[in-house]
């Protein structure tokens, strides 16, 4: 991934989406589920920290958070943000780390957790590399969160449909990779069963879900306050059908909840410290 552009995006990202009210909406329904997923005292992995809004959020919460992120501009505002907001007895960390480069980290003691909130991993090309560093950073039954784009959103098809921007609405079925790029940026879209797989053994899949189903994109802010009733009304409806088969695949984003594997050796080693 590009520095510069993730530098640059770091200046208008909270207007284009952490500030906007869809995007608070799509964030508190990835919130209610790590809020279920981490307990007080622990200590949890930020891949993709931006601009440290799920980190301070934690922090709230009695979770230690350490946030990487590529963007020095966005560790920058993280830190900022975590001065102005976070609790002084739990002020998270963030580095400079891309998520390419967690091997990084080996010398920190393991993580109970981890997790990247909002597409940060489909701008990583070789993921099967990131599911063994992160599995190495990570104690045996770590909750792992990941929020990926989605390749099925129904409001993004209609809204590009609507501008006659055929190469977008249906960029998503354009390769048989399922690659585009964006503003020079090169994004993934992996299937469900292809994310499955490319974590597969270090990681085993509890749960999914959709995120932004009903509740409009961003991009779409201007209609969602012009109809903010509406948009109310789809919020509910995500909070229903976010986790129904079928339902869940339309959402804007995936979030997949997987548990750090034990190996043999570690399992062998729990049960010779047991005996």
């Amino acid at each position: 991934m590009s520095q510069s552009f993730w530098n640059s995006a770091a200046e208008t990202y909270a207007q284009a989406f952490t500030d906007t009210s869809v995007g608070k909406m799509w964030r508190e329904a990835v919130w209610r589920e790590l809020d279920a997923g981490f307990r007080p005292g622990e200590r949890v992995l930020e891949l993709n920290c931006g601009t440290g809004i799920d980190a301070v959020h934690l922090a709230h919460k009695g979770i230690a958070v350490l946030g990487c992120d590529i963007s020095s501009r966005m560790v920058q505002l993280a830190r900022q943000r975590a001065a102005a907001e976070a609790p002084e007895s739990n002020l998270p960390d963030f580095r400079v780390v891309a998520t390419e480069q967690l091997a990084m980290l080996q010398s920190e003691a393991k993580f109970d957790g981890a997790f990247s909130n909002f597409s940060g991993l489909n701008c990583v090309q070789d993921l099967t590399a990131v599911r063994r560093d992160l599995a190495s950073l990570l104690k045996p039954g770590a909750r792992v969160f990941l929020c990926m784009l989605g390749r099925f959103a129904p409001w993004e098809k209609l809204w590009y449909l609507a501008h006659a921007d055929w190469k977008n609405a249906f960029r998503t079925f354009q390769s048989s990779d399922n690659v585009s790029v964006q503003d020079g940026v090169r994004v993934q879209y992996p299937s469900r069963k292809k994310i499955v797989e490319l974590f597969t053994p270090e990681f085993t899949l509890r749960k999914w879900k959709g995120i932004g189903i009903a509740v409009p994109p961003s991009y779409m802010e201007r209609w969602a306050l012009r109809f903010s009733g509406i948009t109310r009304g789809l919020n509910r409806v995500d909070r229903v059908i976010g986790d129904m088969p079928i339902l869940r695949s339309f959402g804007g984003c995936l979030l997949f909840e997987f548990e750090r594997t034990a190996s043999t050796k570690e399992s062998d080693g729990r049960l010779e410290n047991a005996s």
